[in-house]
């Protein structure tokens, strides 16, 4: 089963130091411990049913994230309401997503945003289906915007059909992914990155949003956050501290491969998107 609560591998106020040094005890006051929670599922359980798990619970404002398992066969009918919006990242096994009378097939890493406030579900296949359910709280603004931009939704994509950018903070062997565009969603981007070591995505801060890194398969990595630092693996969902600035660094042979979820502030921040990552051809 998933942990009640998240687990703060920094203590608050604390960082670890490298457990390979010689004062590998040693405390060190910094201001942004880093949150994180583990969304696996306990392997030697035998999922029949399914669960629905709030994480990272009031880590963000104006968002709630929610980490879903469905057992095999089944079918889970998902909440919608006017004031909130949902968008769904589709992590593990296989299935559909279904509204109304029309059903996507997951097999892979996949996006789903259905249209705002309709009656939806998924099911999985013949293996437990995983994903993680993204709420976010709609102002007036927003909601205007996804009326103006209903011809947008649905949106549904899979892994091996998203398009690639570039960004200067990364290497040119790097790989990154667009699964949410700016501008089709009230103030949500999602995308990934993907690369082995050794490597890094340079540091950087964005003060305009609020971002979570979601790892993938495979993940094993170290983020850095000012004087903070985490070791980052698949399965683990994390919260950047707002305004930090930041990296990611992996050492071969492993990869660093992970989700990242974008909140802006307002629709003007998402211009930083625009200007930042270059459409691969």
């Amino acid at each position: 089963m998933l942990p009640a609560t998240p687990d703060d591998y920094l203590v608050p106020g604390k960082r670890r130091v490298d457990r390979r040094a010689p004062d590998a005890n040693l405390e060190i006051t910094v201001s942004n411990p880093i949150h994180s929670q583990d969304l696996q599922v306990d392997p030697t359980s035998s999922l029949t049913t399914s669960i629905a798990t709030q994480v990272l619970q009031g880590e963000i404002e104006g968002l709630d994230t929610i980490f879903h398992a469905v057992g095999p066969g089944q079918t889970v009918q998902l909440q919608h309401s006017p004031d909130q919006g949902r968008v769904y990242l589709f992590t593990r096994g296989n299935g559909g997503a279904s509204c109304g009378t029309e059903t996507h097939q997951v097999a892979e890493v996949a996006l789903w945003a259905p249209r705002h406030a309709t009656s939806h579900s998924v099911t999985a296949a013949d293996t437990s289906l995983h994903f993680l359910e993204l709420v976010v709280d709609l102002s007036a603004t927003d909601l205007a915007e996804l009326e103006q931009s209903a011809d947008k939704l649905p949106l549904f994509i899979s892994y091996s059909d998203c398009r690639r950018y570039s960004e200067r903070i990364k290497s040119a062997k790097t790989i990154s992914r667009t699964l949410l565009p700016e501008h089709t969603f009230p103030r949500l981007c999602v995308g990934s990155v993907e690369t082995t070591g050794d490597d890094s995505v340079a540091a950087h801060e964005h003060p305009m949003l609020e971002q979570l890194f979601l790892g993938l398969q495979s993940n094993a990595c170290v983020v850095h956050a000012d004087d903070a630092e985490f070791f980052f693996g698949q399965d683990v969902l994390l919260h950047i501290p707002l305004g930090s600035r930041h990296g990611v660094d992996v050492q071969a042979p492993d990869k660093l491969h992970y989700v990242w979820i974008d909140l802006f502030k307002n629709r003007e921040g998402m211009q930083w998107i625009v200007q930042e990552h270059i459409p691969e051809a």
